[in-house]
């Protein structure tokens, strides 16, 4: 009867392939799946290429959810289902094949919870979810206080874990395992190794199609008795097994490399201890050597004390150290002598109220901004007398750069502030004689010609000629004089300038009425101004400058063969503005550099020596400053830096 079966279904039989539409789920990996190409691949359809091959018959696979693929089996519009689980409900409607693969349920949970989680009694008041075919879903049904959500396929129980939606994932361990590497999360799940109603794939076909039933089910008895189905099986799951495998290898060529080397470190250790045993011996005798070295160390640091102290004790500063809470640790003889109180009360100054409260301002400083700095205070003695005291504040570090403290340094100043003022007073009254010399110098000149005139006049007066000279010089002379006054009142009481916005073309403009003198005596005239130049200046006051300037610089090229003045008005940086004034005169020596700035101080004949000196203190009431540069036969090149206005 077995002969005649076989020869019946043998490929002879069947002249003419005959097609079978088979189905099979899209979302079971390894065993069925949709590739890139969106066909059916996977263990069952490569079982059934098997089958169909050896029997010499098509298959036409069409992927379907398995209770939509029973109900069109039921109708006859498919002929068979691939992966379908045995069970005693369905054997009544279908016809069902031996098994070919038998696959328990496994758990899949978080690695977080590896420690809380080992067998299904351990997923009560758990968020479950699986599969609805599953069979061990009547044992969750069964299970007090689990919270279950069952879902048409492995794919979205999967993704239903992975988006925290669940807690835990009961379902093939295979395709878990699939899904997991697919989402590059098998290291953040773990799969449990408990066995769960195991099942068995078979393949379903409509109930009395006992022709295609024993087709597939001889077919299946011949694959495994050649173990055909081990290898199409193997073939999709051996790469994990082979990854189990090269993990076990390299955790045991890990434990050999381990224990290798813990037997060298014993036995290192095993060679150190006798050769230290050895040495204990040498380390002995050389310890007693090392108590003398200590007690020589010891009096070389008393040594060394004793010698800090005699220099912290003889110096002309006072100096007295803090620790980190501004407790005084330590003081020298100076300080005791500045501040007038003995060392043994510095060393308790916290407690010494009027000297804290000098030092009060400092110490709010120092917790405020963390930093040290260089103060002045006023202190006033038993006497009543004030004293002068300059102090600075340093922090303290030990070896490795740790801070430990503050020292503070301190010099009596009284006596250097007193002979400071007198020495001003010293050279305010030398700087008073000098006005008055220069004053006086410069008047009596005038004064002397309009005497001269006066002296005249009783004689000369009906001389016609004497008169025109009258007339043409003693003006000059009075205009010089009434010069004179305005430059020294200028001088003595500038009006406070008027700072406002300007630009760099409107500075040069009272220029333009010299460029005619320029011209008639040949001196060529260059300007370069930088567009959109703002100065933020008193326009008259900058503009008087810069026209005393011009007028030093023409004098100067007056006498020499290259006549140039040259005049640049750029930017120094962004918040400074630059002008230069440079000529091809005859220059000046360093000796009248030096002095170019003092009142009355003038190379002209006719010079009154007071342009120079307002010019300067004009520049530096607009907030700017000036520099010189000249050399004999060089020319002289003056430059101003003055504000800009910052929007």
């Amino acid at each position: 009867m077995i002969v005649f079966v076989q020869s019946l279904w043998s490929p002879a039989v069947f002249a003419e392939k005959k097609t079978f539409i088979i189905a099979g789920e899209s979302s079971l990996p390894p065993f069925s799946f949709e590739n890139e190409a969106g066909e059916l691949t996977g263990i069952n359809i490569d079982l059934m290429e098997e089958i169909a091959k050896y029997n010499g018959v098509d298959f036409k696979y069409i992927p379907m959810r398995m209770e939509d693929a029973e109900k069109a089996l039921s109708n006859g519009t498919i002929d068979a289902i691939v992966g379908s689980t045995y069970n005693t409900e369905k054997d009544n409607q279908l016809d069902f094949t031996q098994s070919y693969f038998t696959m328990s349920q496994s758990i899949i949970i978080p690695s977080k919870r590896k420690q809380d989680i080992h067998t299904l009694t351990d997923l009560r008041d758990s968020h479950v979810v699986l599969d609805h075919n599953t069979p061990v879903i009547s044992t969750f049904l069964n299970m007090r206080n689990t919270n279950l959500t069952t879902v048409s396929n492995q794919y979205s129980g999967i993704l239903t874990l992975l988006n925290n939606r669940a807690d835990v994932f009961i379902g093939n361990k295979w395709t878990a395992d699939f899904y997991l590497k697919k989402f590059r999360q098998e290291k953040n799940y773990i799969i449990l190794d408990e066995v769960i109603e195991p099942a068995d794939y078979t393949i379903a076909v409509k109930k009395g199609n006992q022709s295609l039933l024993i087709m597939m089910d001889n077919t299946l008895t011949e694959l495994k008795a050649n173990r055909n189905i081990n290898g199409i099986i193997d073939k999709w799951v051996m790469p994990q097994s082979n990854q189990k495998i090269a993990r076990l290898e390299q955790f045991i060529l890990w434990l050999i490399i381990t224990l290798t080397a813990v037997a060298l470190i014993l036995l290192i250790i095993y060679i150190w201890n006798q050769r230290l045993k050895k040495s204990v011996h040498n380390q002995t005798l050389k310890l007693h050597l090392l108590n003398k070295d200590l007690e020589k160390q010891r009096q070389n640091i008393a040594n060394a004390e004793a010698f800090k102290d005699q220099i912290l004790n003889n110096i002309n500063t006072g100096i007295i150290t803090f620790d980190l809470d501004f407790m005084i640790t330590s003081c020298n003889a100076k300080a005791s002598d500045i501040l007038n109180i003995s060392k043994e009360m510095i060393l308790n100054l916290m407690n010494h109220s009027r000297l804290m409260k000098n030092f009060e301002a400092f110490h709010q400083e120092q917790n405020e901004n963390n930093r040290t700095g260089s103060f002045r205070i006023l202190v006033l003695n038993e006497e009543n007398e004030q004293k002068v005291i300059s102090y600075s504040m340093h922090k303290m570090f030990n070896s490795k750069d740790i801070q430990t403290g503050y020292l503070l340094s301190m010099n009596d100043e009284t006596e250097k502030k007193t002979l400071e003022k007198k020495l001003v007073t010293q050279e305010k009254l030398h700087a008073l004689g000098q006005l008055v010399a220069g004053v006086a110098h410069e008047i009596r000149n005038p004064l002397t010609s309009i005497k001269t005139f006066i002296d005249l006049l009783p004689s000369k007066y009906d001389n016609p000629q004497f008169r025109q000279v009258l007339m043409e010089h003693l003006p000059t002379e009075v205009n010089r004089l009434n010069g004179i006054v305005t430059d020294l009142i200028e001088y003595a009481r500038p009006r406070p300038p008027n700072i406002t916005n300007c630009h760099a073309h409107e500075l040069i403009s009272l220029l333009a009425f010299h460029k005619v003198t320029m011209e008639k005596k040949q001196i060529n005239f260059e300007q370069t101004i930088e567009e959109d130049l703002i100065f933020y200046i008193d326009l008259q006051q900058i503009q008087q400058v810069l026209l005393n300037l011009v007028l030093n610089s023409i004098h100067a090229v007056e006498e020499t063969k290259e006549k140039t003045i040259k005049i640049t008005i750029d930017k120094e940086n962004e918040k400074t503005g630059r002008i230069t004034i440079s000529d091809t005169g005859k220059g000046m020596k360093q000796e009248e550099l030096n002095h170019i700035f003092e009142p009355f101080f003038t190379n002209k004949e006719k010079g009154v020596g007071l342009g120079l000196t307002l010019s300067y203190r004009l520049i530096k009431e607009n907030n700017g400053d000036i520099h010189v540069k000249s050399y004999p036969n060089s020319g002289t090149k003056f430059t101003i830096l003055l504000p800009l206005y910052i929007e």
